[in-house]
């Protein structure tokens, strides 16, 4: 008897928690275990009726849009900040590629040597190019190497020697070793020419006294947005025709 009074004031307490709604077994036992411990039977029945409920159509509809909205403003987001920053990152590429290009000027002004034929190693020298002989591709034989500015472009010319005796009469092949070089637009001289007493030369240069070259390029992928022009020096001893400064 005591035991189905038991039961009986269990079964009325849950049915009272549960507002009268019809429960599965799995409800059932949160709801015993919420009465047993002394939830309210407001908070059992409010529980219950929204595990129930679930989303409405329109609580639906007002989540997709907020997701939608959330997404459209973080791709525009996403969009503004690469457009803003096309450039920043354009110019760190071409400062990259400008860096290796004058790498490569540089360690071939240093071993710039007599050519096949017996030239001096330098042929000849300006304020924005530079001709010379070396050996370029390190295949043993030694190339007429032209660099120049075409534009707003560095550019590099090889001529391999052809016919015996070497002669540098084929076709050159160009390549570019910078874009978007503004040393024209800024006034300054890409190479500047030192002779054998460490003194700064002026033009016209004389081949032979050349002992050192300096170079400056100034690369700025578009002049009227940030950031600003950037320079790149560097320097070289000619080796096989040095002496004291």
């Amino acid at each position: 008897m005591t035991c189905m009074n038991s039961e009986t004031r269990r079964a009325r307490a849950l049915q009272k928690a549960s507002g009268g709604v019809a429960t599965t077994d799995g409800e059932k036992n949160q709801q015993i275990f919420f009465v047993l411990f002394g939830v309210p039977a407001e908070q059992v029945s409010r529980y219950s009726r929204s595990r129930m409920r679930g989303l409405t159509l329109i609580e639906t509809i007002v989540y997709i849009a907020v997701f939608s909205l959330t997404m459209v403003a973080i791709a525009d987001a996403v969009q503004q900040f690469y457009k803003t920053n096309r450039y920043v990152f354009e110019q760190v590429n071409q400062i990259d590629s400008a860096r290796k290009g004058i790498a490569l000027l540089v360690d071939g002004l240093r071993k710039a040597t007599y050519s096949e034929s017996g030239s001096y190693p330098i042929e000849a020298a300006a304020d924005n190019s530079i001709t010379f002989y070396d050996d370029y591709d390190n295949d043993g034989t030694v190339e007429r190497v032209r660099y120049f500015l075409s534009g707003t472009d560095f550019a590099r010319g090889i001529i391999e020697p052809s016919g015996s005796p070497a002669m540098y009469t084929g076709p050159e092949t160009i390549t570019t070793a910078a874009h978007y070089v503004r040393n024209v637009e800024q006034s300054v001289n890409i190479f500047k020419y030192y002779d054998t007493n460490g003194a700064l030369m002026s033009s016209p240069f004389s081949l032979i006294a050349i002992r050192y070259v300096q170079v400056n390029l100034i690369v700025n992928v578009n002049p009227q947005t940030r950031p600003n022009e950037f320079s790149l020096r560097s320097s070289a001893a000619i080796r096989n025709i040095k002496s004291n400064l």
